[in-house]
This record gives C-alpha cells, structure tokens and sequence, in this order.
C-alpha cells in the first residue's frame, strides 16, 4: 500500500513548476547542468568555458577602469567596484557549484521526486483512513511547491531590473544625448569599463561592437549566477518546510482514534522517526551545500550595500539620474540576502513547533514503547534545525538586520575617511 504515496508523489513531480524550470535554465547557462535527468551535459564544457572567459575579460576591463580613475574621486569609480564585486562572486559561486555538481544534482532530484517520503512505512500499517491522510499530505506538499514558485518568480522580476537598466541604457543615452540635448550622437558603453583593443590604422581589434556585446553580456552573467544559485536555495528550503509540515501532521495525528488505532500507534510513530532522521539527513545536505558560499554572499553583499548608500549620499552632487540605478541594485541585494535569512527562518520556526507537537500529542496516555520513543524525539529535536553562516552564526532574521547594521557602519566609517582625505 506504500505505492499511494509513491503515486502522489510522482504526480506531484509531473506538476509544471515554473520557478524550478527557470532555475535549472540559469545554472546551464552557466554550464552546469543541475537536472540531467531532464536535459544533455554535452554542451556544458564549452557553455561553462565561453562564460568563464567572458567574465574574467569583463573583470579586467572594470578595474583597468577603476586603475585609471582611482586617484580622481571615489565617486567616479564606484560603479565600477560595485559590477566588479558582483561578477567576481558570480565567478566564485560558478566554481563552487561547479566543484559540488554531484550533491546539487542529487538533493535536487531528491527534492524534485520527493525521496525523503518514499517507502517510510505509514501506509503499510493499514490505516483506516489511509488515502484521506495520502491526500493531507499531498495537499502540503502541492502547497509548499506553489509557495516556491511565488518566491522563486517574484526574485525572477527583481533581478531582471537592474539587468534591463544597464542592457537599455547606452540605447537611452544615445537617445538623449542625440535627440534631445542634440550635443553628441556618439554610443556609450553599458557601464564604466576599459575593455583592451588593438588599433591597426583605422580598425580596432576587437572592434566596438564585439568590445559592447562583451560588456553588455556581464549584467546576463550575474543574472544567471543571482537568480539561478539563490533560487536554488529557495527551492531546497521551501521543500525542507514542507516536509517539517508533513511530520508535523503526521505527529499531530499519532494520538487521534480517528486516524490510527491504538494497535498501530507504535509503529506509527516509528515511521514518524524514521521520516524525523531523513529529514536531518536532508537538512544536512543543505547546510553542507550553502554553509560556507552563504559566508561570502553575505561580506559582499554587506560591502555592496555600504556602497550603494554611499552612492546615495552622494547623488545631488553626480545627479538624479543615478538614482534609479542606485535604487534598483539596492532592492535586488537586499532582497538577494534577505532570502537566505527569511527561508532559513522558516525552516528553523517549523521546527520548532515540531518539538511541541512532539510534546503535545497526548503521549503521557499511550503505552511504555510510545512514551519511550516521544522522549526521544523531544531530546533529539529539542536542538533547532539552523542553517549556519561559515559555522559562526545562524542565518535567521536577527541576523539578516546585523547585516543591514554592519553595512550602515561600514557606510558611515567610508564617507568619514573619504571627508578626511577631501
């Protein structure tokens, strides 16, 4: 009878997921082909090269930028760090996920076809209620996917912002400066960047048009590294809570009459641990994953945010113009970190209220064995499930405002030590 189960869960891997779809088509873009069990890993070779050789050209040309405008203002090269910051951990998360293929390919299909419920031994038990309890279940975890997509979708149109704004902007500018102000019809390039060529009498090599495709490929680059490495976790977590939710019903019915016998409610519950110690396994696959990456998104991104308000104290003096840009890159980072903190909340919150259902599922009126195994559980279960940053702190929301502190600090100690130097 376990086959139910086993035939709700294929159904719900049938189900379009269109958050999922749209990041495993990020990861290939970058060469990494998260989900061979849908698509070929021929081309990945090539794709993972063409992008790691774009992206470094791309990070030479900004800080040949940054090395030839540093003694101006910090002002005048800002930009420059920011995009340089961006792309260099688009880079590093490319050779990290690259270097841990395997486990994103294996926890991801273990997501996908929901392997941590497979065989647990509940609907073998001859349940009265069986398929009722089957479709309590599969109404959770339909519910978490759909969760996922919202999230993972809603990040999908933030990130698209800032990519749009540096892919249209020479066009508006050529526009302006052309049509509008009628001073100079000459085509700028994406953002501020020095990209090297050779001039052979009156050709350059490459010319300017390969030299503005290149950096016009740089905001795709960091979309793809933003949204396709973020959603992933997104996708990892929003499942994790749903299997926590499913325990938890299954724990909040291991006392009922209606649900299971009396006979049957040690066994029962044994399936509950048994479900309770995959789910660690899973949660510590996650953590393995994420713990050490996490650690270096987050010093960027507090670095990023300290120079986007800097940027923004300085705006009257550079102009309104660079307001938008300054606005939407803001929004895209903080939403960036803040959907490692708020996912891990709510795998850290779910269980804890696992640990009351433990405790408040009438065990004190059950047998010896019952009462032995929910003691159990409530030492095992009473250390939280975290996802740690680095092993030195808990991604939770306490932190994600420690962040947003320390980038105010970091923002503060900057516009001091640049007055001092003015």
């Amino acid at each position: 009878m376990e086959d139910i189960m086993n035939k709700e869960l294929e159904c719900i891997d049938a189900l379009p997921k269109l958050g999922l779809a749209c990041m495993e088509y990020s990861a290939y873009a970058l060469g990494l082909n998260i989900a061979p069990r849908k698509r070929s890993s021929k081309p990945c070779k090539i794709i993972c090269f063409v992008a790691l050789i774009m992206n470094l050209c791309i990070i030479y040309s900004l800080i040949q930028f940054i090395m030839v405008h540093y003694t101006i203002s910090f002002e005048a090269y800002v930009e420059a760090v920011l995009l340089t910051f961006q792309i260099s951990v688009g880079v590093v998360k490319m050779f990290y996920f690259r270097c841990y293929l395997d486990v994103c390919v294996k926890i991801l299909r273990a997501t996908e076809m929901g392997e941590v419920l497979r065989s647990i031994g509940i609907f073998d038990l001859g349940l009265p209620h069986k398929f009722d309890l089957r479709d309590a279940l599969g109404s959770i975890l339909r519910k978490s996917w759909q969760e996922i997509d919202k999230q993972v979708m809603f990040f999908f149109r933030i990130v698209c912002m800032p990519v749009f704004y540096y892919i249209m902007r020479p066009y508006f500018q050529y526009i302006h400066y052309c049509y509008i102000v009628e001073d100079n019809c000459n085509m700028t390039l994406t953002y501020p960047a020095i990209v090297p060529y050779v001039r052979l009498g009156t050709h350059e090599y490459p010319s300017y048009i390969l030299r503005s495709f290149l950096l016009q490929t740089g905001p795709l680059w960091c979309f793809f590294t933003v949204f396709g490495f973020n959603s992933l976790f997104v996708v990892l977590t929003g499942h994790e809570v749903g299997l926590l939710q499913v325990l938890r019903l299954l724990v909040q019915h291991s006392t009922s009459d209606a649900i299971v016998p009396k006979n049957l409610r040690v066994p029962y519950l044994r399936c509950c641990v048994r479900l309770y110690a995959r789910i660690n396994r899973h949660h510590a696959q996650i953590e393995y994953l994420f713990k050490y990456i996490i650690l270096v998104q987050c010093i960027v991104s507090c670095m990023l945010i300290c120079m986007l308000l800097y940027k923004i104290s300085t705006v009257i003096d550079v102009g309104f113009v660079m307001l938008g840009m300054i606005m939407v890159y803001l929004i895209t980072i903080t939403l960036e970190i803040s959907l490692y903190n708020v996912n891990a909340q709510k795998v850290e919150s779910q269980s804890e209220l696992l640990y009351f259902d433990w405790y408040n599922c009438g065990w004190y009126n059950e047998c010896p064995d019952f009462k032995f195994m929910i003691k159990m559980m409530l030492l095992f279960s009473r250390r939280s499930l975290v996802l740690s940053v680095g092993g030195f702190t808990n991604m939770s929301h306490k932190f994600l405002v420690q962040v947003f502190r320390m980038s105010g600090n970091f923002f503060l100690l900057l516009r001091n030590m640049n007055n001092k130097m003015e």
